[in-house]
Protein backbone atom coordinates (compact mmCIF):
# COMPACT_ATOMS: atom_id res chain seq x y z
CA UNK A 1 0.00 0.00 0.00
CA UNK A 2 1.14 3.75 -1.03
CA UNK A 3 2.30 6.13 1.51
CA UNK A 4 -0.64 8.76 1.64
CA UNK A 5 0.91 11.59 -0.13
CA UNK A 6 1.66 14.69 2.26
CA UNK A 7 -0.89 17.68 3.06
CA UNK A 8 -0.39 20.37 0.50
CA UNK A 9 -1.84 23.90 1.56
CA UNK A 10 -3.26 27.01 -0.69
CA UNK A 11 -3.59 30.36 0.28
CA UNK A 12 -4.60 33.02 -2.25
CA UNK A 13 -5.61 36.41 -1.49
CA UNK A 14 -7.15 38.72 -3.69
CA UNK A 15 -6.46 42.38 -4.60
CA UNK A 16 -5.02 42.87 -0.93
CA UNK A 17 -3.87 46.46 -2.51
CA UNK A 18 -4.02 50.38 -1.86
CA UNK A 19 -6.37 51.29 -4.20
CA UNK A 20 -9.31 48.62 -2.71
CA UNK A 21 -8.40 49.84 1.37
CA UNK A 22 -6.69 53.21 1.48
CA UNK A 23 -7.35 55.54 -2.08
CA UNK A 24 -10.09 57.39 -1.41
CA UNK A 25 -9.69 58.45 -4.32
CA UNK A 26 -9.91 54.79 -6.51
CA UNK A 27 -14.20 54.05 -7.39
CA UNK A 28 -13.70 51.19 -6.24
CA UNK A 29 -12.42 51.87 -2.94
CA UNK A 30 -14.29 49.91 -0.29
CA UNK A 31 -16.55 51.55 2.32
CA UNK A 32 -15.35 52.57 5.81
CA UNK A 33 -17.61 49.07 6.92
CA UNK A 34 -15.70 46.86 4.66
CA UNK A 35 -11.81 48.45 5.73
CA UNK A 36 -12.89 48.57 8.94
CA UNK A 37 -13.47 44.81 9.05
CA UNK A 38 -10.77 43.52 7.86
CA UNK A 39 -7.86 46.18 9.23
CA UNK A 40 -9.23 47.34 12.61
CA UNK A 41 -9.51 45.63 15.80
CA UNK A 42 -12.80 45.54 16.54
CA UNK A 43 -12.04 45.21 20.89
CA UNK A 44 -9.46 48.36 20.47
CA UNK A 45 -12.64 51.03 19.30
CA UNK A 46 -10.40 52.42 17.20
CA UNK A 47 -11.29 54.28 14.14
CA UNK A 48 -10.37 55.25 10.47
CA UNK A 49 -8.52 58.41 9.98
CA UNK A 50 -7.84 60.07 6.27
CA UNK A 51 -5.06 62.37 5.78
CA UNK A 52 -5.54 63.83 2.63
CA UNK A 53 -7.32 61.47 0.10
CA UNK A 54 -5.92 58.22 1.78
CA UNK A 55 -6.58 56.22 5.17
CA UNK A 56 -3.96 56.19 7.44
CA UNK A 57 -3.33 53.53 9.96
CA UNK A 58 -0.64 53.29 12.94
CA UNK A 59 1.94 49.82 12.38
CA UNK A 60 -0.08 49.37 16.03
CA UNK A 61 -3.21 49.17 14.99
CA UNK A 62 -2.63 47.33 11.80
CA UNK A 63 -0.60 44.65 13.44
CA UNK A 64 -3.47 44.16 15.94
CA UNK A 65 -6.01 43.82 12.71
CA UNK A 66 -7.93 40.34 11.78
CA UNK A 67 -6.09 39.99 8.25
CA UNK A 68 -2.60 40.98 9.99
CA UNK A 69 -2.90 38.32 12.89
CA UNK A 70 -4.25 35.56 9.99
CA UNK A 71 -1.41 36.32 7.83
CA UNK A 72 1.13 36.29 10.61
CA UNK A 73 -0.28 32.76 12.28
CA UNK A 74 0.01 31.47 8.75
CA UNK A 75 2.61 33.15 6.61
CA UNK A 76 4.39 34.45 9.50
CA UNK A 77 4.39 31.01 11.53
CA UNK A 78 6.13 29.11 8.46
CA UNK A 79 8.40 31.84 7.88
CA UNK A 80 9.57 30.85 11.46
CA UNK A 81 9.55 27.55 10.50
CA UNK A 82 6.10 26.21 12.05
CA UNK A 83 3.51 24.52 10.12
CA UNK A 84 2.41 20.81 8.96
CA UNK A 85 2.98 20.26 4.88
CA UNK A 86 3.72 23.13 2.30
CA UNK A 87 1.91 26.63 1.87
CA UNK A 88 1.72 28.10 -1.09
CA UNK A 89 0.68 31.74 -0.44
CA UNK A 90 -0.33 33.15 -4.18
CA UNK A 91 -1.06 36.99 -4.21
CA UNK A 92 -3.28 37.36 -6.96
CA UNK A 93 -2.77 41.21 -7.85
CA UNK A 94 -4.98 43.98 -10.22
CA UNK A 95 -2.59 45.23 -12.23
CA UNK A 96 -2.95 47.09 -15.71
CA UNK A 97 -0.55 48.42 -17.92
CA UNK A 98 -2.33 51.46 -19.63
CA UNK A 99 -3.52 50.40 -23.32
CA UNK A 100 -6.99 49.18 -24.99
CA UNK A 101 -7.46 46.68 -22.88
CA UNK A 102 -7.07 48.80 -20.00
CA UNK A 103 -9.18 51.48 -20.91
CA UNK A 104 -12.38 49.46 -21.19
CA UNK A 105 -12.15 48.40 -18.04
CA UNK A 106 -11.13 52.01 -16.74
CA UNK A 107 -14.33 53.28 -18.17
CA UNK A 108 -16.66 50.94 -16.31
CA UNK A 109 -14.92 50.86 -13.05
CA UNK A 110 -12.57 53.83 -13.04
CA UNK A 111 -8.61 54.43 -12.74
CA UNK A 112 -7.43 51.43 -10.52
CA UNK A 113 -4.33 49.44 -9.58
CA UNK A 114 -2.19 50.95 -12.68
CA UNK A 115 1.10 48.95 -12.96
CA UNK A 116 4.43 50.39 -10.42
CA UNK A 117 1.81 53.28 -8.64
CA UNK A 118 1.22 53.50 -4.74
CA UNK A 119 -2.41 52.33 -5.36
CA UNK A 120 -1.63 48.76 -7.48
CA UNK A 121 1.11 47.59 -4.44
CA UNK A 122 0.37 45.34 -1.92
CA UNK A 123 -1.21 47.30 1.61
CA UNK A 124 1.03 49.54 3.67
CA UNK A 125 2.39 47.56 6.84
CA UNK A 126 1.38 44.03 5.17
CA UNK A 127 4.56 43.86 2.64
CA UNK A 128 6.00 41.79 4.86
CA UNK A 129 3.47 38.93 5.12
CA UNK A 130 2.07 39.16 1.74
CA UNK A 131 5.69 38.90 0.26
CA UNK A 132 8.07 37.76 2.67
CA UNK A 133 10.12 36.30 -0.16
CA UNK A 134 11.07 39.97 -1.43
CA UNK A 135 11.84 41.56 2.61
CA UNK A 136 13.94 38.75 3.13
CA UNK A 137 17.14 38.41 2.43
CA UNK A 138 18.65 36.37 -0.09
CA UNK A 139 18.71 32.75 0.77
CA UNK A 140 15.22 33.14 3.46
CA UNK A 141 13.81 30.92 1.80
CA UNK A 142 16.18 27.85 2.69
CA UNK A 143 15.66 29.15 6.70
CA UNK A 144 11.79 28.88 6.00
CA UNK A 145 12.42 24.60 6.12
CA UNK A 146 10.62 24.45 2.46
CA UNK A 147 7.48 25.50 4.48
CA UNK A 148 6.17 28.04 2.14
CA UNK A 149 6.12 28.93 -0.96
CA UNK A 150 5.35 32.60 -2.61
CA UNK A 151 3.76 33.49 -5.37
CA UNK A 152 2.96 36.47 -7.07
CA UNK A 153 0.14 36.75 -9.86
CA UNK A 154 -0.32 39.83 -11.56
CA UNK A 155 -3.97 39.94 -13.80
CA UNK A 156 -5.13 42.50 -16.32
CA UNK A 157 -8.80 41.11 -16.06
CA UNK A 158 -12.13 40.32 -14.09
CA UNK A 159 -11.38 36.88 -14.66
CA UNK A 160 -8.04 35.80 -13.52
CA UNK A 161 -7.71 32.38 -15.42
CA UNK A 162 -8.32 34.46 -18.29
CA UNK A 163 -4.72 35.66 -19.89
CA UNK A 164 -6.02 39.09 -21.29
CA UNK A 165 -8.92 41.66 -21.29
CA UNK A 166 -8.41 41.55 -25.35
CA UNK A 167 -8.56 38.28 -26.01
CA UNK A 168 -11.64 35.22 -25.37
CA UNK A 169 -11.55 33.10 -22.83
CA UNK A 170 -10.18 29.53 -22.82
CA UNK A 171 -8.30 30.72 -26.13
CA UNK A 172 -4.70 31.27 -26.48
CA UNK A 173 -1.99 31.20 -23.71
CA UNK A 174 -3.03 30.46 -20.12
CA UNK A 175 -3.07 32.45 -17.36
CA UNK A 176 0.45 32.91 -15.44
CA UNK A 177 -2.94 31.79 -12.35
CA UNK A 178 -3.99 28.81 -14.25
CA UNK A 179 -0.80 27.72 -15.46
CA UNK A 180 -0.02 28.04 -11.64
CA UNK A 181 -2.79 26.47 -10.26
CA UNK A 182 -2.33 23.14 -12.99
CA UNK A 183 1.19 22.56 -11.52
CA UNK A 184 -0.20 22.49 -7.91
CA UNK A 185 -3.80 21.60 -8.27
CA UNK A 186 -4.31 19.39 -11.46
CA UNK A 187 -1.90 16.62 -10.15
CA UNK A 188 -4.97 14.88 -8.70
CA UNK A 189 -4.20 15.12 -5.57
CA UNK A 190 -7.59 16.43 -5.14
CA UNK A 191 -7.64 14.68 -1.23
CA UNK A 192 -4.76 16.35 0.43
CA UNK A 193 -4.81 20.43 -0.81
CA UNK A 194 -6.63 22.72 1.24
CA UNK A 195 -7.52 25.72 -0.67
CA UNK A 196 -8.37 29.16 1.16
CA UNK A 197 -9.76 32.58 -0.56
CA UNK A 198 -9.31 35.40 1.11
CA UNK A 199 -9.35 39.49 -0.17
CA UNK A 200 -11.40 41.10 -2.13
CA UNK A 201 -13.97 41.52 -4.48
CA UNK A 202 -16.41 39.15 -2.75
CA UNK A 203 -18.76 39.74 -5.82
CA UNK A 204 -16.95 40.15 -8.35
CA UNK A 205 -13.15 38.72 -7.80
CA UNK A 206 -13.57 36.41 -5.34
CA UNK A 207 -16.58 34.78 -6.56
CA UNK A 208 -14.79 34.49 -10.34
CA UNK A 209 -11.95 32.96 -8.88
CA UNK A 210 -13.87 30.33 -6.88
CA UNK A 211 -15.64 29.57 -9.79
CA UNK A 212 -12.75 28.96 -12.27
CA UNK A 213 -10.99 26.94 -9.33
CA UNK A 214 -14.37 24.73 -9.24
CA UNK A 215 -15.07 24.29 -13.08
CA UNK A 216 -10.68 23.67 -13.64
CA UNK A 217 -10.07 21.39 -10.64
CA UNK A 218 -11.26 18.66 -8.73
CA UNK A 219 -10.54 20.29 -5.48
CA UNK A 220 -12.63 18.62 -2.48
CA UNK A 221 -11.23 21.16 0.12
CA UNK A 222 -12.08 24.78 -0.94
CA UNK A 223 -12.83 27.40 1.52
CA UNK A 224 -13.61 31.14 1.18
CA UNK A 225 -13.29 33.40 4.63
CA UNK A 226 -16.37 35.28 5.78
CA UNK A 227 -14.46 37.38 7.92
CA UNK A 228 -11.33 37.96 5.06
CA UNK A 229 -13.24 38.94 2.40
CA UNK A 230 -15.49 42.35 1.94
CA UNK A 231 -17.10 44.37 -1.14
CA UNK A 232 -18.28 47.68 -1.94
CA UNK A 233 -22.17 46.57 0.07
CA UNK A 234 -22.71 44.14 2.66
CA UNK A 235 -25.70 42.59 0.60
CA UNK A 236 -22.89 42.14 -2.39
CA UNK A 237 -21.27 40.18 -0.12
CA UNK A 238 -23.48 37.91 2.07
CA UNK A 239 -24.91 37.06 -1.76
CA UNK A 240 -21.90 36.38 -3.20
CA UNK A 241 -20.60 33.92 0.22
CA UNK A 242 -24.23 32.49 -0.58
CA UNK A 243 -23.47 31.69 -4.48
CA UNK A 244 -20.03 30.23 -3.48
CA UNK A 245 -21.80 28.36 -0.87
CA UNK A 246 -24.82 26.31 -2.26
CA UNK A 247 -23.75 26.71 -6.43
CA UNK A 248 -19.71 26.21 -5.95
CA UNK A 249 -19.63 24.33 -2.98
CA UNK A 250 -17.16 26.26 -1.21
CA UNK A 251 -17.15 25.90 2.42
CA UNK A 252 -17.65 29.50 3.79
CA UNK A 253 -15.52 29.11 7.01
CA UNK A 254 -15.70 32.34 9.77
CA UNK A 255 -13.40 31.61 12.66
CA UNK A 256 -9.58 32.58 11.97
CA UNK A 257 -8.21 29.89 14.35
CA UNK A 258 -10.33 27.49 12.61
CA UNK A 259 -9.19 28.74 8.95
CA UNK A 260 -5.61 28.69 10.18
CA UNK A 261 -5.79 25.05 11.67
CA UNK A 262 -6.97 24.10 8.12
CA UNK A 263 -4.09 25.63 6.19
CA UNK A 264 -2.05 23.46 8.55
CA UNK A 265 -1.11 26.45 11.02
CA UNK A 266 -1.21 26.01 14.83
CA UNK A 267 -1.63 29.45 16.06
CA UNK A 268 0.12 30.02 19.60
CA UNK A 269 -3.17 32.29 20.92
CA UNK A 270 -6.03 31.11 20.17
CA UNK A 271 -8.18 33.66 22.08
CA UNK A 272 -6.27 36.83 19.96
CA UNK A 273 -7.10 35.03 16.47
CA UNK A 274 -10.30 33.47 16.71
CA UNK A 275 -11.88 36.68 17.35
CA UNK A 276 -12.52 38.86 14.02
CA UNK A 277 -15.65 40.98 12.97
CA UNK A 278 -19.30 39.69 13.22
CA UNK A 279 -20.11 35.99 11.98
CA UNK A 280 -22.17 38.02 9.45
CA UNK A 281 -22.97 35.11 6.98
CA UNK A 282 -23.61 33.00 10.08
CA UNK A 283 -27.02 35.03 10.89
CA UNK A 284 -27.60 35.63 6.83
CA UNK A 285 -27.34 31.86 6.70
CA UNK A 286 -29.79 31.45 9.22
CA UNK A 287 -32.33 34.09 8.09
CA UNK A 288 -32.35 32.46 4.84
CA UNK A 289 -33.24 29.25 6.46
CA UNK A 290 -35.90 31.08 8.68
CA UNK A 291 -37.19 32.68 5.77
CA UNK A 292 -37.35 29.63 3.69
CA UNK A 293 -39.52 27.94 6.62
CA UNK A 294 -41.99 30.31 6.43
CA UNK A 295 -42.49 30.74 3.01
CA UNK A 296 -42.70 27.50 2.18
CA UNK A 297 -45.60 26.41 4.80
CA UNK A 298 -47.27 29.52 3.72
CA UNK A 299 -47.16 28.62 0.43
CA UNK A 300 -48.22 24.63 1.30
CA UNK A 301 -51.39 26.33 3.17
CA UNK A 302 -51.70 28.48 -0.14
CA UNK A 303 -52.34 25.18 -2.12
CA UNK A 304 -54.38 23.83 0.16
CA UNK A 305 -56.73 26.83 0.27
CA UNK A 306 -56.73 26.71 -3.44
CA UNK A 307 -58.13 23.39 -3.31
CA UNK A 308 -60.75 23.99 -0.82
CA UNK A 309 -62.39 27.20 -2.98
CA UNK A 310 -61.70 25.74 -6.28
CA UNK A 311 -64.76 23.13 -5.65
CA UNK A 312 -66.76 26.77 -4.27
CA UNK A 313 -65.92 28.36 -7.37
CA UNK A 314 -66.77 25.22 -9.72
CA UNK A 315 -70.34 24.84 -8.35
CA UNK A 316 -70.42 29.01 -8.37
CA UNK A 317 -69.45 29.18 -12.10
CA UNK A 318 -72.35 26.61 -12.72
CA UNK A 319 -75.19 28.03 -10.79
CA UNK A 320 -74.43 31.52 -12.69
CA UNK A 321 -74.50 29.13 -15.82
CA UNK A 322 -78.01 27.70 -15.07
CA UNK A 323 -79.56 30.42 -14.14
CA UNK A 324 -78.50 32.56 -17.48
CA UNK A 325 -79.61 30.02 -19.28
CA UNK A 326 -82.75 29.70 -17.62
CA UNK A 327 -83.64 33.35 -17.90
CA UNK A 328 -82.49 33.43 -21.82
CA UNK A 329 -84.52 30.24 -22.46
CA UNK A 330 -87.38 32.17 -20.25
CA UNK A 331 -86.72 35.58 -22.29
CA UNK A 332 -87.14 34.03 -25.33
CA UNK A 333 -90.48 31.52 -24.58
CA UNK A 334 -91.91 34.92 -23.79
CA UNK A 335 -91.42 36.94 -27.02
CA UNK A 336 -91.80 33.83 -28.88
CA UNK A 337 -95.30 33.71 -27.06
CA UNK A 338 -96.08 37.22 -27.40
CA UNK A 339 -95.24 37.27 -31.42
CA UNK A 340 -97.53 33.78 -31.99
CA UNK A 341 -100.40 35.96 -30.25
CA UNK A 342 -99.88 38.89 -32.32
CA UNK A 343 -100.03 36.86 -35.28
CA UNK A 344 -103.34 34.96 -34.17
CA UNK A 345 -104.43 38.52 -33.08
CA UNK A 346 -103.52 39.58 -36.69
CA UNK A 347 -105.06 36.62 -38.47
CA UNK A 348 -108.13 36.31 -35.92
CA UNK A 349 -108.93 39.72 -35.26
CA UNK A 350 -110.74 39.85 -32.00
CA UNK A 351 -110.15 36.73 -30.74
CA UNK A 352 -106.72 38.06 -28.97
CA UNK A 353 -106.47 41.58 -27.29
CA UNK A 354 -103.46 43.63 -27.62
CA UNK A 355 -102.69 43.60 -24.03
CA UNK A 356 -101.67 40.11 -23.76
CA UNK A 357 -98.94 40.25 -26.32
CA UNK A 358 -97.83 43.71 -24.89
CA UNK A 359 -97.40 42.27 -21.57
CA UNK A 360 -95.95 38.91 -22.71
CA UNK A 361 -93.11 40.86 -24.86
CA UNK A 362 -92.24 43.24 -22.76
CA UNK A 363 -91.47 40.57 -20.05
CA UNK A 364 -89.70 38.14 -22.42
CA UNK A 365 -87.15 41.61 -23.66
CA UNK A 366 -86.84 42.54 -20.03
CA UNK A 367 -85.34 39.26 -18.71
CA UNK A 368 -83.20 39.45 -21.99
CA UNK A 369 -81.96 42.97 -20.95
CA UNK A 370 -81.77 41.95 -17.64
CA UNK A 371 -79.89 39.06 -18.13
CA UNK A 372 -76.95 41.26 -20.75
CA UNK A 373 -77.33 44.58 -19.21
CA UNK A 374 -77.11 44.54 -15.74
CA UNK A 375 -77.34 41.02 -13.50
CA UNK A 376 -73.86 39.10 -15.68
CA UNK A 377 -71.99 42.90 -14.75
CA UNK A 378 -72.88 42.90 -11.30
CA UNK A 379 -72.58 39.21 -11.08
CA UNK A 380 -68.93 39.61 -12.28
CA UNK A 381 -68.28 42.67 -10.37
CA UNK A 382 -69.39 40.90 -7.03
CA UNK A 383 -67.53 37.06 -8.17
CA UNK A 384 -64.57 39.57 -8.55
CA UNK A 385 -64.57 41.20 -5.73
CA UNK A 386 -65.37 38.60 -3.26
CA UNK A 387 -63.02 36.34 -4.54
CA UNK A 388 -60.21 38.80 -5.00
CA UNK A 389 -61.23 39.81 -0.22
CA UNK A 390 -61.28 35.69 -0.53
CA UNK A 391 -57.59 35.32 -1.58
CA UNK A 392 -55.95 38.48 0.21
CA UNK A 393 -57.90 37.11 3.49
CA UNK A 394 -56.55 33.30 2.69
CA UNK A 395 -53.09 34.34 1.90
CA UNK A 396 -53.21 36.62 5.17
CA UNK A 397 -53.93 33.70 7.38
CA UNK A 398 -51.76 31.69 5.88
CA UNK A 399 -48.55 34.22 6.03
CA UNK A 400 -50.04 34.50 9.93
CA UNK A 401 -50.34 31.42 11.21
CA UNK A 402 -46.64 30.62 9.25
CA UNK A 403 -44.90 33.47 11.72
CA UNK A 404 -46.99 32.06 14.45
CA UNK A 405 -45.84 28.81 14.12
CA UNK A 406 -42.09 30.02 13.86
CA UNK A 407 -42.51 31.71 17.03
CA UNK A 408 -44.37 29.79 19.34
CA UNK A 409 -43.31 25.83 18.25
CA UNK A 410 -39.25 26.80 19.26
CA UNK A 411 -37.83 24.98 21.43
CA UNK A 412 -37.38 28.20 23.89
CA UNK A 413 -40.08 29.56 23.48
CA UNK A 414 -42.00 26.21 24.78
CA UNK A 415 -39.51 25.27 27.56
CA UNK A 416 -37.89 29.10 28.73
CA UNK A 417 -40.94 31.73 29.63
CA UNK A 418 -38.70 34.88 29.35
CA UNK A 419 -37.61 33.14 25.80
CA UNK A 420 -41.84 32.75 25.09
CA UNK A 421 -42.29 36.02 26.27
CA UNK A 422 -39.83 37.46 24.08
CA UNK A 423 -41.18 35.46 20.75
CA UNK A 424 -44.94 36.64 21.37
CA UNK A 425 -44.01 40.05 22.21
CA UNK A 426 -42.18 40.05 18.58
CA UNK A 427 -45.15 38.14 16.66
CA UNK A 428 -47.40 40.75 17.85
CA UNK A 429 -45.56 43.33 16.55
CA UNK A 430 -45.72 41.11 13.23
CA UNK A 431 -49.22 40.67 13.56
CA UNK A 432 -50.47 44.44 14.25
CA UNK A 433 -48.18 45.46 11.09
CA UNK A 434 -49.97 42.86 9.09
CA UNK A 435 -53.54 44.06 10.03
CA UNK A 436 -52.20 47.44 9.35
CA UNK A 437 -51.43 46.43 5.87
CA UNK A 438 -54.59 44.39 5.26
CA UNK A 439 -56.61 47.89 6.15
CA UNK A 440 -54.57 49.55 4.22
CA UNK A 441 -55.34 47.12 1.39
CA UNK A 442 -58.99 46.99 1.91
CA UNK A 443 -59.39 50.65 1.91
CA UNK A 444 -57.85 50.59 -0.97
CA UNK A 445 -59.90 48.17 -2.56
CA UNK A 446 -63.22 50.20 -1.84
CA UNK A 447 -61.64 53.14 -2.87
CA UNK A 448 -61.56 51.40 -6.74
CA UNK A 449 -64.95 49.99 -5.90
CA UNK A 450 -64.00 46.08 -5.24
CA UNK A 451 -66.02 45.69 -2.58
CA UNK A 452 -68.14 42.40 -1.49
CA UNK A 453 -72.26 42.25 -2.32
CA UNK A 454 -74.22 44.45 0.77
CA UNK A 455 -71.07 46.88 1.39
CA UNK A 456 -70.99 50.36 -0.37
CA UNK A 457 -67.27 51.67 -1.61
CA UNK A 458 -67.63 54.37 1.37
CA UNK A 459 -68.83 51.77 4.73
CA UNK A 460 -67.15 49.92 6.86
CA UNK A 461 -69.64 46.69 7.48
CA UNK A 462 -70.92 43.77 5.37
CA UNK A 463 -73.64 42.17 5.72
CA UNK A 464 -72.33 38.48 7.23
CA UNK A 465 -74.00 36.46 4.63
CA UNK A 466 -71.98 37.96 2.34
CA UNK A 467 -68.41 38.16 3.73
CA UNK A 468 -65.84 35.79 2.86
CA UNK A 469 -64.45 33.92 5.76
CA UNK A 470 -61.24 32.53 6.01
CA UNK A 471 -61.51 29.00 6.76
Amino acid sequence: MEPAAPAQYVLITQCLQNDFFLNLDCQLSLPDSAVSKLLLDSESGAALRTEGHRRVLTEAELRRSPLARFLDATVGSRVRGHGDGVLHLINVRDWHVPGEAYDLERRQYGAHCEADTWGAAYLDGLTDLLAPDRCAPRGGEERWGGKLRVHHVQSNTLFDFQHSAGGPPGLGEPSPLATLLDSLLGDGRRETTHVVVIGVLTDIKVQLLLTGIRSRYDVRQLVVSDALTASRTLERHLTALDFCQRVLRAEVMTGLAELARFLGSRPDDDRRLSRGEDAEFVGYSSYIQDKQGILSYEDARLRDYRIQTSERLRRAQHTVGFASTFLLGLGTCLLLTALLLSIVGIVLPGRVGWQSPAVLGALGAGQIVTLFFTRPVRSVQDALAEETIYRMILESRSLKVALARFHITTATALRRHDEGDRQSDALARQLELLEKIDTADFERLKQLGVTPRGEGPGTGRSRGRNRPRAP
